[in-house]
């Protein structure tokens, strides 16, 4: 039974027309709440309508006594008031107990990308090795999901509810706007802002540090010291992983892998001689690394090996005629 169906049965209640079983109904639902084996969210209107609901019907029945049980109405008004009391004490009991947060998390490997849409409409988009946690439903005044890895957010705007992303110790705060966010483990967070206005914080063991961002603005936090540097951006750069393809316009093939690596932030190692003499003019759907490593095998000749996570080593051996 839902909190609707609760509300209803008692106004039938009131009113006199409860059937034998919505009767047992009733009490069964009652005596479940009593045990907190449901967990409405009953706001302050509810309880104020449950309350006044059993106020009624106990004044209903105070009126209707008859008069000349001077000796039994005494005890009925005291056994309806010790109802009211237990009733309201019951709702009070509701209110204060605490709702379990029910957590998720979405996670995308070295080849793949997701777009998530979070409990309160906003979205977040995920770029490859990343994990995101939200709650399943968002708390009262408050947004907070749990960033390992990079992912760009295009916020709803609520003034009532913060939107809180928290990443290796760095917290950034919003209430309507859209912002990227780079956390990788052992490396410095850093927080880039295209719309909007972002609120920076370092954790330390007994203040914050906090900086404000505006747009086309990055603030870069290195976690072995208490410091944030601020720069101004293209945000064109800091959102190359998000777009829809990666273009190269007679770069040399060292200059086309150091992109590579900032874009899907792999550490990439080149061996070889002869690096400058390989002009690249291509587009790759950016979809991973290695499908654009791949793509590129068609113009470089070259090897991969994989030396670690987000680690690679390329062998270079010649350029394509």
């Amino acid at each position: 039974m839902n909190k609707r169906a609760f509300l209803q049965l008692l106004q039938k209640r009131d009113t006199g027309r409860l059937s034998a079983r919505e009767k047992s109904l009733l009490l069964q639902v009652l005596d479940r709440l009593q045990r907190r084996e449901l967990s409405w969210d009953l706001d302050t209107e509810d309880a104020a309508e449950i309350q006044q609901r059993i106020k009624g019907k106990i004044d209903r029945r105070i009126q209707a006594s008859p008069k000349r049980n001077y000796f039994l109405r005494p005890l009925q008004l005291a056994a309806s008031v010790a109802l009211l009391i237990g009733l309201v004490f019951l709702v009070y009991q509701v209110l204060q107990t605490p709702t379990e947060v029910v957590w998720e998390e979405r996670s995308t490997n070295e080849r793949q990308k997701a777009t998530i849409t979070l409990p309160d409409g906003s979205l977040a988009y995920l770029n490859t090795n990343t994990s995101l946690r939200f709650p399943l439903k968002f708390e009262p005044g408050q947004r907070l999901v749990e960033l390992d890895g990079e992912a760009f957010f295009e916020v709803v705007a609520d003034k009532a509810a913060v939107f809180e992303v928290q990443s290796q110790g760095v917290r950034t705060k919003v209430l309507g706007t859209s912002f990227n966010v780079k956390a990788h483990r052992e490396s410095a967070v850093k927080v880039a802002v295209q719309h909007g206005s972002v609120a920076v914080y370092q954790q330390g063991m007994e203040k914050e540090t906090r900086v404000n961002l505006q747009p086309n603005q990055m603030a870069t936090v290195f976690p072995d010291r208490r410091e944030i540097r601020v720069e101004a951006v293209d945000p064109e750069g800091f959102l190359a992983w998000k777009a829809q393809s990666v273009s190269f316009d007679l770069a040399t093939f060292e200059e086309v892998i150091h992109r590579l690596a900032a874009i899907y932030n792999y550490s990439i190692e080149i061996e070889g001689e002869g690096l400058d003499r390989c002009q690249i003019k291509a587009t790759y759907t950016n979809g991973n690394l290695y499908a654009v490593l791949h793509g590129l095998k068609n113009l470089v000749d070259f090897d991969i090996k994989k030396t670690g996570e987000r680690k690679v080593t390329l062998y270079f051996n010649r350029c394509i005629d």
